[in-house]
C-alpha cells in the first residue's frame, strides 16, 4: 500500500482541461478505424479516447514533478508518425531527454504494456499510466465548466425547445465532476534487454493460471494470428513445470482479443517501480 500511495497523483480541473485541448487539436487527424480492426469511431469518440491518453502523459509529467521535482514538457507538435512516435517528452527540465520515452495509458485496474506493430523499435522507455475515469468522465467536465447549462440549456430555452422543469431534471442527472485518481504502475527499459527485442518472436517472462491457460504475467512478443506465438508459450510454460495441454487455447487476463498485429507486452508485475528504480532512469534522462 505504500507504494501505491507513492506512484499516485489526483488530476484535476485544469489537468483534464489541457488534455482535452490537446486532444481536440489531435482527434480530426486520428484516422477512424481501429488500429489492425475495421471499426470506425466517430469524432466524438476519437475525441474522448485521445483525452482519456493525454490524462495519462499529463499524470506522469504531474508525479515526475510532485515525486522528483523534474519539470517535463510534453510533445504535442504534429508531424508525421515516424517523427513524433518516438518520444512523448519533448523536454526534462529545460533540455532535450537523452532516452526517448513513450507513455501508456490503460484503465485503473489494467496491468498490460500493449506495444503494437513497430513501436518497441522506436521508443527507448515505456511508462505504464492507469487513470480512473469513468464512463461519465467527460459529460461530467462539460458540465464542471458550465457548457451545459450556459451554452447547451441557454440556447435550447432561447429557443424554446426546453422547460425550466426540464432543464433541471436533466441538470440533476448530469453527474459533477470529481478529481480522477492515476497511478504511474511503472516502466519498462528495452535498452536493458535490446538483444531480445531483435527476435520476433522472444518471449523472456510468462507465467499463467494453468487450468484455463490464462496468462497473467508476460514480457515478450506475442502475435494472435500466429501459431508459433502459443507454442513459445506453451514451451514456457512447461519448462517451469506449468501442466498446460497442449490443446489449451493460450489467453491473456482480462483482455479480450487483441488486434492482428505483433504485439510487445508487458504485465505490470514485471515493469520497474521502485522509487529506486526510477531514480537511476531519471539520471539517465
Amino acid at each position: 500500500m505504500r507504494w501505491l500511495s507513492w506512484s499516485s497523483v489526483v488530476l484535476d480541473e485544469n489537468d483534464y482541461l489541457k488534455a482535452a485541448l490537446h486532444a481536440l487539436r489531435l482527434a480530426p487527424k486520428i484516422a477512424a478505424t481501429d488500429y489492425g480492426t475495421a471499426r470506425q469511431r466517430d469524432l466524438g469518440q476519437l475525441w474522448t479516447d485521445a483525452i482519456r491518453g493525454f490524462l495519462g502523459e499529463v499524470a506522469f509529467v504531474k508525479w515526475l514533478h510532485e515525486r522528483f521535482g523534474v519539470s517535463a514538457e510534453l510533445d504535442y507538435r504534429r508531424g508525421s508518425l515516424q517523427e513524433f512516435l518516438p518520444s512523448d517528452v519533448k523536454k526534462v527540465n529545460g533540455r532535450d531527454p537523452r532516452l526517448k520515452i513513450s507513455i501508456k495509458t490503460t484503465k485503473l485496474g489494467g496491468i498490460w504494456l500493449d506495444i503494437p506493430g513497430a513501436q518497441i523499435d522506436h521508443s527507448d522507455v515505456f511508462v505504464l499510466v492507469r487513470v480512473g475515469t469513468t464512463r461519465e468522465h467527460f459529460v461530467a467536465f462539460l458540465k464542471k465548466i458550465s457548457v451545459i447549462r450556459d451554452k447547451l440549456m441557454k440556447e435550447a430555452i432561447g429557443r424554446g425547445l426546453l422547460r425550466d422543469e426540464e432543464l433541471s431534471e436533466i441538470w440533476n442527472a448530469v453527474p459533477d465532476f470529481t478529481s480522477i485518481p492515476a497511478c504511474i504502475a511503472g516502466f519498462f527499459n528495452k535498452l536493458e534487454v535490446a538483444e531480445k527485442i531483435e527476435s520476433r518472436l522472444s518471449i523472456i517472462e510468462a507465467d499463467a493460471e494453468v487450468k484455463k491457460a490464462v496468462v497473467n504475467k508476460y514480457l515478450g512478443f506475442w502475435h494472435p494470428g500466429r501459431a508459433e506465438y502459443e507454442k513459445a508459450v506453451r514451451e514456457m510454460l512447461k519448462s517451469r513445470g506449468k501442466s498446460i495441454k497442449d490443446n489449451m487455447k493460450i489467453e491473456f487476463e482480462g483482455i479480450g482479443d487483441f488486434t492482428e498485429t505483433l504485439h510487445f507486452i508487458a504485465s505490470s508485475g514485471v515493469l520497474k517501480k521502485r522509487k529506486e528504480d526510477w531514480e537511476e532512469l531519471i539520471q539517465k534522462l
